[in-house]
């Protein structure tokens, strides 16, 4: 961080500014839709990938209260065969959001896929759509047939290097694909356990728990084309089959954002990475489970608070959202590199 308050020369600021500018290149980054056979709708594909340089430089998701991420628009890919990386929202979010870490990724020579998961994303978000977790499982294998198929703008999948990273109910998301199974019964004795909890209230306020369709809501929904998974501060922790975890034999990394003693019941892994065979766990200190959303804006921050809104752009500690974007990205690259690139 800067002082606002020291005055710098011109040689200094440029310096500064080449730095900060330079560290990561603008991945390139186009648009898809995809039909498929679960939805009604289609589904809409946002792919970050490794670019030739080519492409239009411009802001991705960058607003009155998000500062969003530049990308190179329309850019040729780099012509290799690169990993592929599926990145799941979380509920109510959207996959432009979370640009910060696609942008990482791809800057390490993955491909990056995401989409607005219906009915669990921004301004389409309802109760009764989010407790229908396959569908969410269900978009991504449709996705990784699609990505693995159809080579969209040129892009070539390693199928041998397939990822999965996921936010929240992005977390069960990404862990479900990797074989993780959730009860129902579980799920029911969570949220009464924990009533006055923001996601089992607002859950409860829109759909009668007992109505969960059992039978789809613990289903397998793995594939088994995925090696390895990344999952933050991922929902239903509370919820899952202790038996379906012990069978997950690819790597898992687990972040829990905040001291493992003060994340809440629904997100908190430290026990499931007791059932995971190859499970590592990590927290972040200073943060919260809204520091992996975009950076906001200094209004942004503003807005949020003075509605009266989650706080979506508040931290906890003195750590900037940029720093703790750059210790979980490390992370997950460091991770993904190990295990995966």
């Amino acid at each position: 961080m800067i002082d606002k308050n020291i005055k710098l020369s011109t040689h200094a600021a440029f310096a500064i500014l080449l730095i900060s500018t330079s560290a990561h290149a603008a991945p390139g980054y186009q648009t898809t839709t995809l039909d498929v056979k679960h939805r009604e709708q289609s589904l809409p594909l946002h792919i970050w990938y490794p670019p030739q340089g080519d492409g239009a430089k411009t802001w991705l998701g960058k607003n009155i209260v998000f500062k969003g991420v530049e990308v190179q628009k329309a850019a040729a890919p780099k012509k290799a065969a690169h990993p592929l990386i599926l990145l799941s929202h979380g509920s109510g979010g959207n996959a432009v959001n979370l640009g910060w870490i696609a942008a990482r990724l791809a800057d390490e020579g993955a491909i990056v896929v995401s989409t607005n998961h219906p009915g669990t994303t921004s301004r389409d978000s309802h109760p009764r759509e989010t407790i229908k977790i396959w569908q969410r499982t269900a978009d991504f294998s449709a996705i990784l047939d699609y990505m693995q198929k159809a080579r969209p703008f040129g892009l070539s999948v390693d199928g041998a290097k397939i990822g999965a990273v996921g936010f929240s109910l992005g977390g069960y998301t990404v862990l479900g694909l990797a074989g993780g199974r959730v009860s129902k019964q579980k799920f029911i004795n969570y949220c009464t356990q924990y009533s006055k909890l923001s996601d089992c209230i607002w859950i409860k306020n829109g759909v009668d728990l007992n109505d969960i369709d059992a039978k789809k809501f613990e289903q397998s929904n793995a594939d088994p084309r995925i090696a390895v998974v990344v999952a933050v501060d991922p929902a239903l922790a509370q919820a899952y089959q202790p038996e379906s975890l012990q069978q997950i034999k690819r790597p898992v990394l687990l972040i829990n954002q905040g001291a493992a003693d003060k994340v809440p019941a629904g997100i908190n892994v430290r026990k499931i990475k007791q059932e995971l065979p190859r499970a590592s766990y990590s927290t972040i200190k200073g943060a919260t489970h809204f520091s992996f959303l975009g950076e906001c804006t200094w209004l942004g921050a503003r807005i949020i608070e003075s509605e009266g809104e989650e706080p979506i752009c508040s931290e906890v500690s003195d750590r900037s959202r940029a720093d703790i974007h750059k210790e979980i990205g490390d992370l997950i690259v460091e991770y993904m590199k190990k295990q995966l690139f």
